[in-house]
């Protein structure tokens, strides 16, 4: 049997806990074992702004993927779900 060529897509089921993985670490208001909500205000979890530059890197070096400079903004880095958006825009 041949390997696909074509390999389907992430989806954010696959790429969510990839994600959350890198921001738990980040978010010093969060207790270790309590969910991220995907929702909620990176900033009110603690995320504060030399964390999202490190974060940034740390996507792109994950996902293998540059995130596009104008993409980059503060309303991406608003939520988990927001940043989950922009990769799997990227990985599209």
């Amino acid at each position: 049997m041949y390997p696909a060529l074509n390999p389907p897509m992430p989806t954010a089921t696959d790429l969510a806990p990839r994600l959350l993985k890198l921001l738990r670490p980040r978010l010093r208001l969060v207790a270790p074992d309590a969910p991220i909500p995907l929702d909620e205000d990176l900033s009110r979890l603690g995320l504060d702004s030399l964390e999202s530059i490190d974060l940034l890197m740390d996507i792109e070096t994950e996902f293998g993927r540059p995130l596009p400079d104008d993409k980059v903004t503060v309303d991406t880095f608003a939520t988990a779900a927001s940043l989950l958006r922009l990769i799997e825009e990227v990985a599209e």
